[in-house]
């Protein structure tokens, strides 16, 4: 996956996103995968004195599946339906393996392409379709934008030129590594600081 010449501030709201408001959202956890802990140490150990990235803390390391609704606007009693429909749509799907080496310059991020991007964009699918059951096709908040289906190292905090991050980047002896996940969390998510932090709601655990 090439770089990018340029990065842009990551620090802007989401539509509909403001200080305080909260989100249900799917998402992998990945703080408790030590190979990827690792691997992420290594990176953020280069790239500590390098300007213009704020490093995402390893307790928030995750990629986010999707976004299922604002707080304020989903029913509770609504939640143990969806949670049961995507239970249901994941039975079929077994627990995941994803693989991350090399780390890429994103528009906004430093981050860790997961591979195969298709197992993401898969279990993506069926979580969507879950929501559907539930909330109607037209109520599924939009995909997550690309960033999502790779896990951040650091956040852009400027506007500028790429090259002294592709360098660090490039410059860093890693060792590849995988990441066994045999669930999914619902949280309640904010973005109310420089990375995405959340409360588990319930998980659901991947062919069960």
């Amino acid at each position: 996956m090439p770089h990018v010449d340029q990065v842009r501030n990551h620090a802007r709201w989401r539509p509909g996103w403001r200080a305080g408001r909260t989100g249900y959202a799917w998402l992998l956890p990945l703080a408790d995968q030590p190979g990827l802990r690792k691997l992420v140490n290594d990176y953020q150990y280069a790239l500590r004195d390098l300007p213009g990235f704020d490093l995402v803390p390893l307790e928030w390391m995750h990629i986010l599946i999707q976004e299922v609704g604002f707080t304020d606007e989903v029913d509770e009693t609504r939640i143990d339906a969806l949670v049961a429909a995507t239970r249901k749509r994941l039975e079929a799907v077994l627990p995941l393996t994803l693989a991350f080496h090399h780390a890429v310059v994103q528009p906004e991020s430093l981050s860790l392409p997961a591979e195969p991007q298709s197992t993401v964009i898969e279990l993506r699918t069926a979580v969507r379709e879950a929501l559907a059951d539930v909330l109607g096709e037209s109520a599924v908040p939009p995909e997550p934008e690309d960033v999502d289906k790779h896990v951040s190292l650091a956040h852009s905090t400027t506007d500028g030129p790429a090259i002294f991050a592709v360098a660090t980047l490039s410059a860093t002896q890693v060792e590849p590594t995988t990441a066994k996940l045999p669930a999914l969390s619902l949280v309640k998510l904010n973005r109310d600081h420089s990375c995405p932090e959340w409360e588990k709601v319930t998980e659901v655990q991947l062919g069960a």
